[in-house]
């Protein structure tokens, strides 16, 4: 799945905090099965994210639109999409997770690669907006 996302130059944005990533397996498996991986709550995460009307809600963005503009350049007198290249080579995340909440012990969020690695270099935890008051 994630080198068709790659390939088809689109990043999955927002995968809910807690919720596996694809492509990665539950450590109690022998043989991983996809989505029906999922716990009960995993997939209400899921539904959820998928149904969200807000800003965090998970979402398809094409890449050329990821970073503001698509960037190309000249290859043997073929034009090849650096941000398709980097997707493919795993130098960008195909999937961004959604910022973790504020009351999180992660500070970021997590991103996957095509390559199936993981970091915590994605979007900031969320603001505590009731510790956000303005002062008198």
């Amino acid at each position: 799945m994630l080198r068709r996302l790659a390939s088809s130059e689109l990043v999955l944005v927002n995968w809910p905090e807690g919720v596996m990533f694809p492509g990665e397996e539950r450590a109690s498996r022998t043989m991983p099965k996809g989505i029906s991986d999922l716990t009960r709550a995993e997939c209400s995460k899921l539904l959820a994210a998928l149904n969200d009307t807000e800003d965090t809600r998970l979402h398809i963005r094409s890449v050329p639109r990821h970073k503001g503009a698509c960037i190309c350049r000249m290859v043997h007198n073929k034009t090849a999409n650096i941000e398709k290249a980097a997707l493919i080579s795993s130098e960008e995340p195909v999937i961004i997770g959604a910022p973790p909440p504020y009351d999180s012990n992660k500070v970021r969020g997590k991103r996957m690669f095509c390559n199936l690695k993981t970091d915590r270099l994605g979007p900031k935890r969320m603001v505590n907006k009731a510790a956000t008051r303005v002062k008198k």
